[in-house]
């Protein structure tokens, strides 16, 4: 995610340098979207910049690249404000390797851990205290209840992921790349959902 502070005056020759760079980053490796926003007066006030790669190594090269760079001195004129950042997933915090270790977990295993947890973690709670204590006993109204349990799944969250994490390491960071390793490792999360499905149909 790149924000761009441009200084008074400048913004045709800044959408005009924005079409050069975007046309050379399409060329990158692993390069897979580009998305570019303009300014919202009262809510955005610089021009936002979201690039998409397959991989954090295709990024950095790209974001090393001598022509990006070149590309770059060529906008010092017209910028007042440059920063730059990367956005992985918003559940790395929760996963072993995510940090100096190495590039953390794809995204969409991740997204498959986190929904193996987090949907009995929020059936059981609704069941056993959110509409009987919460919505029953206390008397809340359904949108604080909702807000205290997700509360709840959060912080639990925060101990069950890392928990799994460990025992899933070898599919969510594997030593080297291996499609049976990644099917193996999500058909039996499959299998899990298929089961949580079973039992709390069957209990209901």
């Amino acid at each position: 995610m790149i924000s761009t502070r441009i200084k008074p005056g400048q913004e045709l020759a800044y959408r005009a340098w924005e079409q050069r760079i975007a046309s050379a980053q399409t060329r990158a490796p692993g390069f897979q979207g580009y998305r570019f926003e303009p300014p919202i007066p009262g809510v955005q006030d610089d021009w936002l910049s979201i690039l998409r790669f397959d991989s954090e190594e295709n990024l950095q090269a790209w974001l090393n690249s001598p022509e990006r760079k070149a590309l770059l001195a060529e906008a010092e004129p017209f910028t007042e404000e440059f920063h730059a950042r990367i956005a992985r997933s918003g559940f790395d915090q929760w996963f072993a390797g995510g940090s100096a270790k190495g590039p953390p977990p794809a995204v969409w295993k991740q997204n498959m851990i986190v929904l193996m947890l987090l949907y009995p973690v929020v059936y059981l709670f609704g069941i056993a205290v959110q509409n009987p204590v919460l919505m029953g006993w206390a008397g809340l109204a359904f949108p604080v209840a909702l807000f205290i349990g997700n509360v709840v799944s959060v912080a639990l969250l925060n101990y069950l992921v890392p928990w799994a994490s460990g025992r899933f390491g070898w599919w969510l960071t594997p030593a080297a790349p291996a499609r049976g390793v990644d099917l193996r490792g999500a058909a039996i999360i499959a299998t899990i959902y298929a089961a949580l499905l079973a039992v709390f149909t069957l209990s209901s």
